[in-house]
């Protein structure tokens, strides 16, 4: 019976621990993987998911498509970023909206955000000024910017 229970209580943290969804970022403790900077500011979090469940913390929207850069993309299940007008929800890089506006200073200096919808977007573009960007826009951005 002991060896049941064993097996019941590993079986679902194992399943926990590879969860397909974001997981909250734990801001001034967690660290970003790209740069090794504790996370601090949740207008700009970011995740990334592995096929296999494992999820890795951003402090930027940089940080994550810099990252998503260096390794296989097959291994990549999903990405997503913090929206700006609702810091507690994450929205995937596919279906989000980015800004880069230099008023709108994000963690690693490239001053790129994110929104969920279209409508949020525009009324940030009117606001700070800026120029909104797709995804791979986005990332090729990143890579010309950091030299690489």
């Amino acid at each position: 019976m002991k060896i049941i229970k064993f097996l019941t209580v590993g079986f679902t943290l194992v399943i926990l621990g590879c969860s397909r969804s974001p997981q909250p970022i734990i801001y001034g403790q967690d660290g970003c993987v790209n740069c090794l900077m504790i996370i601090t500011d949740p207008r700009y979090g970011a995740e990334l998911i592995t096929g296999k469940g494992k999820v890795y913390k951003f402090d930027s929207i940089e940080c994550l498509a810099d990252y998503s850069k260096k390794i296989d993309g097959k291994n990549i299940s999903s990405m997503w970023v913090t929206d700006f007008t609702d810091r507690e929800n994450f929205v995937s890089v596919q279906k989000a909206f980015f800004i880069k506006s230099n008023e709108l200073r994000s963690p690693m200096g490239l001053n790129l955000t994110a929104f969920s919808n279209e409508k949020d977007l525009m009324k940030s573009i009117k606001k700070y000024s800026g120029r909104s960007l797709t995804w791979e826009q986005l990332t090729n951005y990143v890579r010309v910017s950091w030299g690489e």
